[in-house]
C-alpha cells in the first residue's frame, strides 16, 4: 500500500476511534477509556430535560466512528462526521472553552482530509455537469471485504447496548469489535511488514485506553507509563515506516 494510501487509513482509524471511545464513555458514564469528552455529558444534560438526547448524541458518535473505522463503510462514515464534527466545535466555541476549539478544528479537518482523499468518487455533487461517476471509492477498493466489517459495526452496536448494565462486560464486547476491525485492516495483502507492526501498534495503544482505566486504582504503577509507551511505541512504529519508505524510494530512484 503506498504511503498516503496507509496515512488516509490511519487518518479514518484515528477518527473511528476517537468517535467510538468517546460515545461508550458517555454511555459508561466516563468509565471507558478515551480521548474527548466530555464523559458525563449525559448527566449533565439531565436536569435540562435532556437526557434522551445525551443518548442519542453517544450512540450516535459510537455507530458513525465504527462506520468510519470499518474501511467498507468508511465513506458514509466520514460524511457522517462532518455535521457531527462541525456541531462540537460549534459548542466549544459558543462556550469559550480555552484550547477545545482549536483540537477540534484540527478532527474537522483531519474530517475532511479523509473525505478529499475519495475526491473521484464525492466530485458529482459539485460538479454534476463535468463527472462521470467513480466507483467503487478508493478505499472499498483496499478493503472489499463486509463480513468481518459488518460484525464489527454489530459488536459496537451490542457495547451500546451493554453500556447501560455493566462497563467490564462493555469493554469486552468493544475489544472483539476493534479487534474485528483490525482484522479487517491487517487483512489487506497490499500492507507491507511495516505498515502491519504500525497497525499492530495502534491496535495495543488503543487497548491500552481500554483496559488501563478501568482498572487503574488496582494497578501497580501509574497507568499513564502503560499509556504512554503504547502511544510512543506507535509513533515510533509510523516513524521507522516513514524512514524505511523513503529509503526504499530512493534505492528505486538510482536503479
Amino acid at each position: 500500500m503506498a504511503l498516503k494510501d496507509f496515512n488516509a487509513l490511519l487518518v479514518r482509524l484515528f477518527l473511528g476511534y476517537l468517535f467510538t471511545s468517546s460515545g461508550l464513555c458517555k454511555l459508561t458514564e466516563g468509565h471507558f477509556g478515551q480521548l474527548i469528552g466530555p464523559p458525563l455529558l449525559i448527566q449533565q444534560l439531565t436536569p435540562h430535560g435532556l437526557r434522551t438526547f445525551g443518548f442519542f448524541i453517544a450512540t450516535s458518535q459510537v455507530i458513525v466512528g465504527a462506520l468510519v473505522m470499518s474501511q467498507r463503510y468508511s465513506l458514509l462514515g466520514l460524511i457522517m462526521l462532518v455535521p457531527m464534527n462541525l456541531g462540537i466545535l460549534m459548542v466549544t466555541i459558543s462556550q469559550n472553552w480555552q484550547g477545545t476549539p482549536y483540537v477540534d478544528a484540527v478532527f474537522t479537518l483531519l474530517n475532511l482530509t479523509a473525505l478529499l482523499y475519495e475526491w473521484q468518487s464525492l466530485k458529482f455533487l459539485l460538479l454534476p455537469e463535468q463527472t462521470s461517476l467513480s466507483f467503487p471509492p478508493k478505499t472499498n477498493v483496499f478493503f472489499p471485504e463486509w463480513k468481518i466489517p459488518t460484525l464489527g459495526i454489530l459488536f459496537f452496536v451490542v457495547a451500546c447496548i451493554s453500556s447501560r448494565f455493566n462497563v467490564v462486560m462493555t469493554s469486552i464486547v468493544a475489544t472483539v469489535a476493534y479487534g474485528l476491525m483490525y482484522v479487517n485492516m491487517l487483512g489487506n495483502k497490499g500492507n507491507t511488514m511495516l505498515q502491519r507492526w504500525t497497525l499492530g501498534m495502534s491496535f495495543v495503544a488503543i487497548m491500552t485506553f481500554t483496559w488501563v482505566g478501568l482498572f487503574h486504582k488496582s494497578l501497580p504503577f501509574n497507568p499513564m507509563i502503560a499509556i504512554g509507551f503504547a502511544v510512543l511505541g506507535t509513533m515510533v512504529s509510523y516513524l521507522i515506516l516513514i524512514i524505511g519508505t523513503m529509503v526504499g524510494n530512493y534505492k528505486m530512484s538510482q536503479k
